[in-house]
């Protein structure tokens, strides 16, 4: 029986397959780059006086900017949303102080943390050793500081 073959992703899918810790920064900059310009496109078009006063070609670039930072949350925010849910799990569950709940929530943390970095892998390692949880071998080469990861925030 033939199989397909199956076609070897482009240099900048691989590229952007490698950079997987970046992953939740760029989705949120994105993300507020075009609701940014969504919005402002928006309030010049519709509660501004910036159609009458502009040129045909400044209103023709204002519309082009609602669409196509509308067309472009439409894809990029539920990615980000995405990743912003994996964020707020791994931040409750290292807000957790019970070893037996951080314990049964263990896969579910390992992938939020491989999901958003190595900033976060490290905070994750540095909670299981503060519980005495046995560190995953993927985590043991990495340094467990006592910084937050970028994003995130302890309250006291």
């Amino acid at each position: 029986m033939a199989r397909r073959k199956t076609k070897s992703p482009s240099p900048l899918k691989r590229w952007w397959r490698s950079q997987s810790e970046y992953h939740y920064q760029a989705y949120t900059f994105m993300t507020l780059f075009c609701l940014a310009a969504c919005l402002y496109s928006f309030i010049l078009l519709f509660f501004m006086d910036y159609a009458n006063e502009a040129s045909e070609t400044m209103i023709t670039l204002t519309w082009v900017g609602l669409i196509g930072g509308a067309i472009a949350l439409f894809f990029v925010a539920p990615e980000f949303f995405y990743f912003y849910e994996k964020k707020q799990t791994l931040s409750e569950i290292l807000s957790l102080d019970s070893r037996a709940e951080v314990m049964r929530r263990t896969r579910e943390a390992e992938i939020a943390a491989d999901l958003l970095g190595k900033g976060f892998q490290s905070s994750l390692k540095g909670h299981y050793e503060s519980l005495g949880i046995k560190v995953p071998r993927k985590y043991v080469s990495l340094s467990s500081s006592g910084v937050q990861p970028m994003g995130s925030s302890e309250e006291e």
